[in-house]
C-alpha cells in the first residue's frame, strides 16, 4: 500500500485512522513482498504507511518483529531464538537451531504460511524471497558470526537452504517418509547438517 504524503500535515496518530498498527502491517507486507527483506527499511515502511517512524517502534520491537507479525503472522522473537541457540554447549548448536525452527513451524497456521511463501518463490520467477532473507539475516548469520566465521553470510545461506529444503520436500513435494518423520528425528538428522554449516570448520 502506497500513500502519498500531503503538504505539511502533522505526523503520528491521526483522527479517523484507528487501525494504525494494521496500516503499518499492510505497508510492510507490500514492501517486503515487492523488495525482499534486506532492502526494506523501517523508514520506507513509515513513508508507505504515511506515519511517523516513531509509531513503528511504538507497535513493534524492530524490523524482524514487524516482518514476523505482518508477513508470517507470528509473534516470532528472533533475538530470543538466537539467545537460546547460543546458550548451551557449542557442539549442539545445530540441534537447538533446528528445535527452534520446528517450534516456530508448529505454531497454529505457521506451516501453511511458510508453504505458501515457498510455493510463490518457486513458481514465480519474479518473486522476491523475503522469508529466506529473513531467516539468513535475523537467525543464521548471527549464530555463524558468534562462532567467529569470516564467511558467516555463506554459512547462513547454506543453513537456510537446509531449512527450506525440508519445507519443500516435506510440505510441497510431500515425500512420504519425511512427512511422517517426527521432530526428534528431524532434529537429530538436520541438526547435524546445521551444525556443519553454522559451527564446524570447513
Amino acid at each position: 500500500m502506497q500513500v502519498t504524503v500531503q503538504g505539511h500535515r502533522p505526523r503520528g496518530r491521526r483522527p479517523g485512522r484507528l487501525d494504525t498498527r494494521g496500516v503499518i502491517q499492510d505497508a510492510a507486507l507490500g514492501l517486503f513482498s515487492e523488495q525482499g527483506y534486506e532492502k526494506v527499511s523501517l523508514r520506507a515502511i513509515a513513508r508507505a504507511a504515511d506515519v511517523d517512524p516513531a509509531l513503528i517502534h511504538h507497535y513493534f520491537e524492530n524490523k524482524a518483529d514487524l516482518f514476523s507479525r505482518s508477513v508470517l503472522d507470528l509473534p516470532l522473537n528472533t533475538e530470543g531464538i538466537v539467545a537460546r541457540v547460543l546458550d548451551g554447549p557449542t557442539e549442539t548448536i545445530g540441534d537447538r537451531m533446528m528445535t527452534e525452527i520446528l517450534g516456530a513451524w508448529d505454531q497454529p497456521g505457521a506451516r501453511e504460511r511458510f508453504t505458501a511463501m515457498l510455493r510463490a518463490a518457486v513458481t514465480n520467477p519474479g518473486a522476491r524471497r523475503p522469508l529466506s532473507e529473513f531467516l539468513a539475516k535475523e537467525l543464521m548469520i548471527k549464530v555463524a558470526e558468534a562462532q567467529g566465521h569470516a564467511n558467516a553470510k555463506l554459512r547462513a545461506q547454506t543453513a537456510v537452504s537446509i531449512v527450506l529444503g525440508l519445507a519443500l520436500c516435506r510440505d510441497v513435494l510431500h515425500l512420504t517418509a519425511l512427512a511422517k518423520a517426527r521432530n526428534p528425528v528431524l532434529i537429530n538428522s538436520l541438526g547435524r547438517a546445521l551444525q556443519t554449516q553454522l559451527v564446524d570448520t570447513w
